[in-house]
């Protein structure tokens, strides 16, 4: 039986001086023609889980929402429709939401990020391709993937994969002293740019979060992120 503690914020808000520092968790600087090659999109998301949110769930930002679409070069979503969202991490190729639980260890992430593209050799490989990379950045042995699947979608006319992952984080980081495990799942897709094939466009839902606290309709919430994408023309195209 796994143990744990779960600590609620009674007023469910982080003090304003604490908000700089949530707003500024990680700040990384790259040239807009080149694309870096983020791991793909479930091992980043449970290593920004675990190295910025852990320690701070249990407490929510107060906001009103964003409502305009998030652009990065050549691509852009909307946002979750929740208050509580907030912009974690940004760069050129890369936007990371977030939004704290309401009870110690649960976090939400959504991320929309730019993805080097020159190890697809099949464009028709592109599920094989996702999954294998999947495994591949997986930091093993703390994550222990125990569901894993992949499937070939179309979005607004460009090739895509959408995967679904679940995965156990056996050494998770939360500000509880007892703590013996915790569940990362994650919805996500991966497409061709259709402006270029050797760019990939990547956009993540993780909700991480004690085992007999999972939720089973966590993948409704994410399809309507996912749906909310749009392909426009790359500002500067990759010449690497």
């Amino acid at each position: 039986m796994l143990k744990h503690e779960k600590l609620v914020n009674p007023e469910n808000t982080l003090k304003p001086e604490n908000m700089v520092k949530h707003e500024k968790m990680v700040k990384h600087s790259y040239p807009v023609n080149r694309i870096t090659r983020w791991p793909m999109p479930f091992a980043a998301a449970i290593l920004f889980i675990a190295a910025t949110l852990g320690g701070c769930a249990g407490m929510s930002l107060p906001g009103k929402g964003m409502t305009e679409r998030l652009e990065l070069n050549g691509y852009s979503f909307m946002p979750p429709p929740e208050p509580e969202w907030f912009i974690a991490d940004r760069t050129p190729d890369r936007i990371a939401l977030a939004r704290l639980g309401w009870v110690e260890g649960q976090t939400f992430l959504a991320e929309g990020s730019l993805l080097n593209l020159d190890e697809l050799r099949n464009p028709s490989q592109l599920a094989r391709y996702v999954k294998e990379m999947h495994d591949r950045d997986l930091p093993r042995p703390r994550f222990r993937i125990q569901e894993h699947d992949v499937t070939d979608l179309r979005i607004a006319g460009a090739q895509c994969a959408l995967s679904h992952i679940v995965a156990e984080d056996r050494d998770p980081e939360t500000g509880s002293n007892v703590v013996t495990a915790m569940l990362v799942e994650t919805v996500g897709t991966v497409c061709i740019h259709p402006g270029d094939a050797r760019t990939g466009v990547s956009l993540s839902y993780s909700h991480r979060s004690f085992p007999e606290d999972r939720d089973r309709g966590f993948e409704a919430y994410a399809t309507p992120l996912l749906q909310t994408q749009q392909f426009d023309d790359l500002h500067k195209p990759r010449n690497d």
